[in-house]
């Protein structure tokens, strides 16, 4: 889905939304999601339906056997016995442990085939379940938005299993929740228990919301489609053939995809966002200004927020809690310290989280490489955090200064762009030939030559990028500051307001890539 016809989906479906009855509202709702997602194809949306039913069937299934169990564990004239409640308890733990790996592995197995399977293997498959014949003619479809709504949907199924809330009994309902059709372009990914009240709440025009998520729309907009569209040619240039290229383009290169992979995957969230709260409906944040982190810990923080809470909710302290990392920790208490023994888990659990998130961008050498080197830098700070606290308190004068904490993300801003040499390009070895170019062979003289300029941006094209940063700079350092920039438009006289979102509209119109026009997408819309 391209940037222009979800805004122009989501004008629509609000127009509809608020002339009808409060309680059809998540009907509607329900009905446009179902409707634009089939445009997608009837393949993408069987998977989406499968998924959806499969998890609705499995939280109740859960939370039935633990029910009876409960219920027979009280029945009868005289309480059971201690030694049979704990049987009859471990008989429906075990039921619904069967029931919940069955349909964890079902999904992700799906997501996994879907996004991960090479052709051959995929077709030959195929062909043992009798969906393909040996001349080929039919191929699996990667959905929109797979990851995203397969993540949701486990989220809720681990939340039902773990007790956290009851489980949904009405399966449109729970379909919703699942395919709320601003989401699956890329997220975020929504929680349950925040996101489905707000689904079915009836809710009145709101003249604030709406005009807040038009303005968000816009500045999404204004992202994707005059920033990151912008950068993107000079960006495929690069890293589709490295080789003419000195380590100063390269580096350029390495910039240019910082700033477009940020403001395709954030504009699309502020889309996303404001076409939520154009119907009142208020999504988890996903971004929070990364590139002014001070660490990298703190990067992941703000970037894609909601699939970093997954993989700490879901991943990262599971795993940090198991009994070998309990018994990992003991061990080491005796051999290493205490702050060893405490700090381990976390940088084991730390390596696993990145090499899945590795994993999941996609199933190659350079990707688990991108992981790794994120998950050792974090395991190693985990490691390291008495030594770092240690140095704080001894100089606090310095650590709190404003010349340390530019320093601090600048180093962070190395690291992470570091890091995008093996997620952009398509083999590690590239990536490590890249890098290795921008270290020791960087052909200044390609900046002045030329080459520069013949690789998609001309000078204006440059200036026009180079402008449309400091733009996004500057209000992210007022965000950063803590002004909220909608407020404070807000609180502006109406001519000067005006003028401000007028000449947004105007330079999104002027100056929007008009080579990939209105159909470009998403980054990450079929991740």
């Amino acid at each position: 889905m391209s940037p222009f016809s979800l805004a122009a989906a989501a004008v629509a479906v609000a127009f509809v939304y608020y002339i009808c009855p409060a309680r059809l509202q998540w009907i509607v709702l329900l009905a446009a999601s179902c409707l634009l997602y089939a445009q997608n194809g009837a393949q993408p949306l069987a998977f989406l339906l499968l998924t959806a039913a499969s998890t609705w069937a499995a939280s109740l299934l859960i939370h039935r056997i633990g029910r009876r169990a409960a219920q027979a564990a009280h029945t009868g004239g005289a309480p059971l016995p201690r030694e049979e409640k704990k049987r009859l308890k471990a008989r429906a733990r075990r039921r619904q442990r069967a029931v919940f790996f069955a349909v964890l592995l079902l999904n992700f197995g799906i997501l996994a085939l879907l996004k991960y399977a090479h052709a051959g293997t995929e077709q030959t498959l195929l062909r043992l379940l009798g969906a393909v014949g040996s001349g080929g003619g039919f191929r699996l479809l990667v959905p929109l938005g797979i990851s995203f709504y397969t993540f949701q949907s486990m989220g809720y199924l681990i939340d039902v299993y773990n007790g956290k809330y009851p489980p949904e009994r009405n399966p449109a309902r729970f379909l919703l929740f699942v395919s709320f059709f601003p989401q699956m372009v890329q997220g975020p990914i929504g929680r349950y228990d925040h996101l489905a009240p707000q689904l079915t709440a009836p809710h009145r025009p709101d003249l604030k919301n709406i005009r807040y998520g038009l303005i968000l729309m816009l500045w999404g907009f204004f992202k994707k489609k005059v920033i990151a569209d912008r950068a993107l040619e000079f960006v495929q240039a690069v890293f589709s053939d490295h080789t003419p290229y000195g380590g100063a383009v390269i580096a350029v290169s390495v910039l240019l995809y910082s700033l477009q992979q940020y403001c395709d995957f954030s504009g699309g969230i502020d889309l996303v966002t404001g076409a939520a709260e154009v119907l009142g409906i208020h999504l988890a944040p996903n971004f929070k200004r990364p590139y002014f982190s001070v660490s990298l810990g703190d990067f992941w923080r703000r970037w894609h927020i909601s699939l970093g809470a997954w993989m700490r909710d879901y991943v990262f302290y599971p795993f940090a809690l198991t009994r070998p990392m309990r018994l990992l920790s003991k061990a080491l208490k005796k051999t290493a310290g205490a702050e060893i023994a405490r700090a381990m888990p976390a940088a084991l659990g730390n390596i696993l989280v990145f090499l899945l998130v590795g994993v999941w961008h996609g199933a190659s050498m350079n990707y688990v490489l991108w992981g790794l080197y994120n998950g050792v830098i974090l395991a190693v700070s985990a490691l390291m955090e008495p030594a770092y606290k240690r140095f704080g308190e001894t100089h606090a004068a310095l650590v709190k200064s404003r010349g340390f904490h530019i320093l601090r993300v600048l180093r962070t801003f190395l690291i992470v762009n570091i890091g995008w040499y093996f997620d952009r390009c398509a083999d590690f070895r590239d990536a490590l030939a890249m890098l290795g170019k921008t270290v020791f062979s960087p052909r200044l003289w390609q900046l002045t030559d030329g080459t520069l300029f013949s690789l998609g941006l001309t000078l204006k094209g440059f200036s026009l990028l180079g402008a449309s940063a400091a733009l996004l700079f500057a209000v992210s350092l007022a965000q950063e500051r803590g002004i909220r920039v909608r407020p404070w438009l807000d609180s502006l006289r109406l001519p000067a307001r005006w003028a401000l979102l007028y000449g947004l509209i105007l330079v999104s119109i002027l100056f929007s890539v008009s080579g990939s026009g209105f159909s470009s997408g998403f980054i990450y819309a079929m991740f």
